[in-house]
């Protein structure tokens, strides 16, 4: 959400920062089909390894960026963060059906998505209060960039019991 205030912030123009937002989004898109299609072949915790180190570079590009007469760093920072950020939707959705197939899926999975929500409602908010109390986002993205390792941790924990043999 605040992608588009650290741009302009930068001195970036406010065209250009949603247009590196819309780019972003189109990555996304792709990133969904293509780990989707990974995660099958590499396997969902390979896939999720991979989703998570893109969104890292991306937002270590983000970061790096520190004044507007460069805008290059924004189409790789679209790139890697937006593939990274479209490819966690499918391998979740993938992965929850592989621990939990049958009836209750439907309700399994909306009850997972809780936590989703609950960190989009979140962030934003968290985001805006960094900026509010250190005059900077670069904080709230640092946050980011660690939990990303609590992705990879909780995504370890679910695809280990993926390989435990049932009864």
């Amino acid at each position: 959400v605040h992608q588009v205030a650290y741009l302009t912030d930068l001195g970036f123009a406010k065209i250009l920062a949603a247009a590196i937002l819309g780019n972003m989004g189109l990555m996304s898109s792709v990133g969904r089909l293509l780990f989707g299609a990974m995660s099958d072949r590499l396997g969902r915790f390979g896939g999720v390894t991979l989703s998570v180190l893109c969104s890292q570079i991306g937002i270590v590009v983000l970061l790096s960026i520190t004044q507007s007469t460069v805008t290059w760093p924004l189409y790789v920072y679209a790139v890697f963060f937006g593939l990274g950020y479209g490819a966690r939707g499918p391998i979740i959705s993938a992965i929850a059906a592989d621990l939990f197939p049958g009836r209750s899926f439907g309700t399994i999975f909306g009850v997972m998505c809780i936590g989703h929500g609950l960190g989009g409602a979140f962030g934003p908010w968290y985001g805006g209060y960094v900026y509010d109390l250190l005059g900077s986002y670069r904080p709230a993205f640092m946050v980011a960039f660690c939990a990303l390792f609590g992705v990879i941790a909780c995504f370890w924990i679910a695809t280990r019991r993926l390989s435990i043999p049932r009864p």
